[in-house]
């Protein structure tokens, strides 16, 4: 694994603030001298790293795609050859790319933490940058008596149960080349990120802040392509009725059509019987940069999404079917519902399973 053999040689913090109320930027607050830890904390901090790094389902090799004078690559293969002085002052310039990363007046600030070390076997250099979010907890204190309190702590970081940081990091890979593309490697560990869709990373972090972007692999293209076919499907004007058939014809296509690619024309074609809904899909699918070329096929990132299909209704009311029976088994209309107070009818929908209860819970 990359990061084993993981040693931190120099520490330093920054705090970042939520934009104020009219989006405008609040300077940082930045570290004056490099952050002493004892060896304990050396050892808690490095496995942090190490457990949040090792997880396969939330940590990312990415590709480095901004490599421009101030981005966080070009500052990182900066700071990994600066003295302590220089290294405290240009850390500075990270904090001001994470500020300005932070656009949406959503996103909290919390602690930048930048670091340098090697990991690996043979060891490499490594530039990290962490952002934390602080929290609150309790700490156990024995009192003079011998009784035992419990006393409450505010802005705790990276303990072991709180998922509130994002990790970025710089692995030098040739410390010869100028190119800096080649010259490091990039990864990221966000526990937003789930372990059946990775699109779910915050990309405020990963490409405002770190320049980064996922690799260009057939299998993210695939999840791509299903999740955007399936949020224009819930988006354009048609009965629900067309939009079941339509959330079919999105699981026949992938999992049941023996086609090696998947290309946005031949589903359109197929399954958008209209002009104008295939030139919307079309649009739609250019105003998310998705390729009209074909792409391979690579179910590995879509799998866990096909294998059910799920119908939510008001009242926490949802119809949970395997994926694959779903058009065989059940059948859905709207019909209209009884008359409320104001005399308005509502639109109620009929369910009918083609079989027998089987049991109940």
């Amino acid at each position: 694994m990359i990061f084993e053999n993981l040693s931190i040689s120099r520490i330093i913090t920054h705090e970042v603030f939520q934009r104020d109320n009219e989006r405008n930027v609040v300077p940082p607050v930045y570290g004056t001298g490099l952050v002493t830890l004892d060896h304990q904390g050396v050892d808690a901090f490095c496995a942090r790293i190490m457990d949040a790094m090792g997880r396969a389902s939330r940590a990312l090799e990415m590709t480095i795609s901004k490599t421009d004078a101030g981005s966080a690559c070009a500052l990182a293969d900066q700071l990994i050859d600066l003295d302590e002085a220089l290294f405290v002052s240009g850390s500075s310039a990270v904090a001001n790319k994470l500020t300005s990363a932070q656009t949406s007046r959503g996103l909290p600030g919390g602690i930048l933490i930048v670091f340098t070390g090697t990991a690996g076997h043979p060891a490499k250099r490594i530039v990290g940058y962490i952002k934390a979010e602080t929290h609150s907890g309790f700490t156990r204190q024995q009192e003079a008596s011998g009784s035992v309190s419990l006393k409450f702590l505010t802005n705790l970081l990276l303990t072991p149960q709180t998922k509130l940081y994002k990790i970025g990091i710089f692995v030098e890979a040739d410390a010869v080349v100028t190119d800096l593309q080649a010259g490091w490697r990039a990864f990221i560990y966000d526990d937003q990120i789930s372990a059946s869709n990775k699109l779910t990373a915050a990309q405020y972090f990963y490409e405002g802040f770190l320049g980064c972007s996922f690799p260009e692999t057939s299998a993210r293209r695939t999840r791509e392509f299903h999740d955007y076919t399936k949020d224009f499907i819930q988006r354009i004007d048609i009965p629900e009725e067309r939009k079941v058939d339509l959330h079919n014809a999105l699981v026949s296509y992938l999992k049941v059509d023996q086609s090696a690619t998947v290309q946005t024309s031949v589903f359109a074609q197929t399954y958008f019987d209209e002009p104008a809904l295939r030139d919307a899909y079309a649009e739609f699918m250019a105003s998310k940069q998705f390729p009209t070329a074909a792409i391979h096929k690579d179910l590995a990132d879509v799998t866990t999404a096909l294998r059910y299909r799920k119908v939510s209704f008001s009242g926490d009311i949802k119809l949970i079917v395997p994926a694959d029976k779903f058009e065989s088994m059940i059948r859905m209309e709207a019909i209209e519902g009884e008359a409320d107070a104001q005399g308005q009818i509502p639109t109620w929908t009929r369910i009918t399973v083609k079989d027998r209860i089987r049991k109940q819970e």
